[in-house]
C-alpha cells in the first residue's frame, strides 16, 4: 500500500477528463477510472520525482522582517539576497504580512494611485506610503502548510498571480516559503 501514490481530488478529475465520455458506472467502469486515477497520481508524482508535500521542495530557511524594519533596509536586503519578496514577521516568528518589490516600488512613485504604474502591476488598492514596512504590508497574505500538497500551490500560483507563497507551521510561524522556481525546478 506504501507503493501507492496518494490520489487527490485532480488525479480524478484528470482520469474522467482522459476517459472523455459520460459512462453508466458498471464495475468496469469503475476499475478503468481507478486505473486512469492511479495513472495520472503516478504521473503527478513523478514529475516532481517522488516528492508530493510542500515541505519537500520549500525553500528554507526563510529571510524575513519585522514591522519596524525600515523600507530603505528592506529594499537592501532584497537586493542583496537577491529576493523578490520578505514574510515580516513578529517577535515570535509568526507570519503578520508580507511586502513585495512591488510595495516597496510604490514608496518610490511619482505616478498617483489610479495611474499607469498601479495598472501595470495590477493592484487593486490604493498603495500605502509609510517609512516602516509595517506602515505598508500587506496584512492579508495566503499561506500554505509543509504538509499540504504541492498540487495547492500551484493552484493558487495559477489563480491569484503569486511568485511565492509563505509556508507556516500550526502557530502560523514562517518556516519556508514555496516560489514558482521550487516548482520549475522539478519539470523535466
Amino acid at each position: 500500500m506504501s507503493n501507492r501514490p496518494a490520489v487527490i481530488l485532480e488525479d480524478v478529475e484528470a482520469a474522467l477528463q482522459q476517459a472523455g465520455k459520460v459512462m453508466d458506472i458498471t464495475p468496469e467502469d469503475l476499475l478503468t477510472i481507478v486505473d486512469l486515477t492511479l495513472d495520472q497520481a503516478e504521473k503527478r508524482q513523478s514529475t516532481f520525482e517522488g516528492k508530493q508535500w510542500i515541505g519537500e521542495i520549500m525553500t528554507v530557511p526563510v529571510i524575513t522582517c519585522t514591522p519596524d524594519t525600515t523600507i530603505e533596509e528592506a529594499a537592501r536586503i532584497l537586493l542583496e539576497k537577491n529576493i523578490h519578496c520578505l514574510p515580516v514577521v513578529d517577535q515570535g516568528g509568526r507570519l503578520v504580512g508580507i511586502v513585495t518589490e512591488s510595495d516597496l516600488i510604490f514608496q518610490f512613485s511619482a505616478v498617483p494611485a489610479g495611474g499607469f504604474l498601479l495598472d501595470l502591476l495590477m493592484r487593486k488598492k490604493l498603495p500605502k506610503s509609510g517609512h516602516t514596512i509595517g506602515e505598508i504590508m500587506v496584512k492579508k497574505v495566503t499561506t500554505v502548510h509543509p504538509g499540504d500538497p504541492i498540487q495547492k500551490a500551484i493552484q493558487l500560483i495559477i489563480k491569484h498571480g503569486y511568485g511565492r507563497i509563505p509556508v507556516v507551521d500550526g502557530d502560523n510561524r514562517v518556516v519556508g516559503i514555496v516560489a514558482r522556481k521550487d516548482i520549475l525546478h522539478f519539470l523535466k
